[in-house]
């Protein structure tokens, strides 16, 4: 029975392992840092690396875009702590969302853009029973940008200019629920993310306000032992990325993203090897949403890859490393056509219960 008392927790860096999915989602909002049993500290970081090019139509002839994605990096960071009996708490900070864009062949070279964000949740969990308990909270983020793109003089294309957004916080909240079988080690979760708006002042060749909401989301956590030594774990994530939308003011091709709503779902397991050591293995999958080309940052439309991993505990002390790849879903639309694109990511986490 050590062995499996060792493995709940252990699926939050296999199904949070970065994969650069729909809209702009990155990390996927999780939360199971709430579970992890009396005080606990964690701090995740990583790299994602993309392959995103094609053939762009929309200047000119055609012609090869290049790869259009640098690397992406992220970081994580969580505390946990219990209250008393029924009530525990956590603050995790996380980037939610994040992409960026750079174009260096043809007509287009130069041409770059840029999303950031930063949030910081704080979560109250209340045990109702052994076997249920709610949890909620408000959410804080911060997002901005910078994008090259389209000017206009008397209604014709003429060339491309800078356009930033100024950071901005804005408020969301998180509320959720769970239900374990302790003496069995499974548990279910369902969590809700409102969106939140943004109101983002913004500069250069569209002055004025943007607004930008980034989308509610369900996110369906299951974790469930197999054998004593080796556990089963999956989620679901559903995002609202149609509501999103960045159309800086008095530009006249109107948004600079066209999304649809994505559901991503994720499956692994985690094998234990003895005390210190266990592996990790995963596959997740997005279907395409029919997403169309139709602005450079449209450019992936799905995706299916997989995860391994590794898992080091000693004494207190837990260390994660996770290497993903993912194969991104091709893109048409009248900016250009975007095939065989790819993206390899790897991320390392540490955490200490005290």
């Amino acid at each position: 029975m050590k062995a499996i008392n060792l493995l709940p927790g252990f699926f939050s860096c296999l199904l949070a392992a970065p994969a650069l999915a729909g809209g702009f989602d990155i990390l996927g909002q999780p939360n199971d840092v709430l579970f992890e049993p009396g005080r606990y500290i964690e701090l995740g970081l990583g790299l994602a690396s993309p392959n995103v090019e094609g053939q762009i139509t929309a200047v000119g002839p055609p012609f090869a875009s290049g790869d259009t994605a640098p690397t992406l990096p992220f970081y994580n960071g969580a505390f946990k702590a219990d209250i008393n009996e029924q009530f525990s708490g956590a603050v995790i900070v996380d980037n939610p969302y994040g992409r960026k864009l750079e174009y260096n062949n043809g007509p287009l070279s130069g041409l770059s853009g840029e999303v950031e964000s930063v949030a910081v949740t704080g979560l109250l969990r209340y045990k109702l029973t052994d076997r249920f308990s709610v949890f909620g909270g408000p959410r804080l983020q911060r997002l901005g940008g910078n994008t090259d793109i389209s000017v206009f003089a008397g209604g014709v294309p003429a060339g491309f200019a800078n356009v930033e957004f100024e950071d901005t916080w804005a408020a969301g909240y998180v509320v959720g629920g769970a239900f374990e079988i302790p003496e069995a080690h499974v548990r279910i979760a369902v969590t809700y993310n409102s969106a939140i708006d943004y109101d983002l002042d913004t500069s250069g060749a569209y002055a004025g306000t943007t607004k930008v909401e980034t989308p509610q989301s369900v996110n369906i956590d299951l974790q469930a032992p197999i054998s004593f030594s080796t556990l089963l774990c999956a989620t679901v994530r559903w995002a609202e990325w149609s509501k999103t939308t960045i159309s800086p003011p008095g530009y006249p091709l109107g948004s600079l993203t066209h999304f649809n709503d994505t559901t991503t779902y994720r499956l692994g397991i985690v094998q234990m090897f003895n005390e210190n050591w266990a592996g990790l293995a995963g596959l997740t999958y997005e279907p395409k949403t029919d997403v169309s080309a139709d602005a450079p940052i449209d450019a992936t439309d799905g995706l299916w890859g997989a995860t391994l991993g590794a898992i080091y505990t000693k004494d207190k002390m837990r260390v994660t490393t996770a290497v993903s790849y993912y194969q991104f879903g091709d893109a048409s639309g009248s900016f250009g056509n975007f095939t065989n694109n790819d993206v390899v990511s790897a991320a390392f986490k540490v955490g200490y219960s005290f």
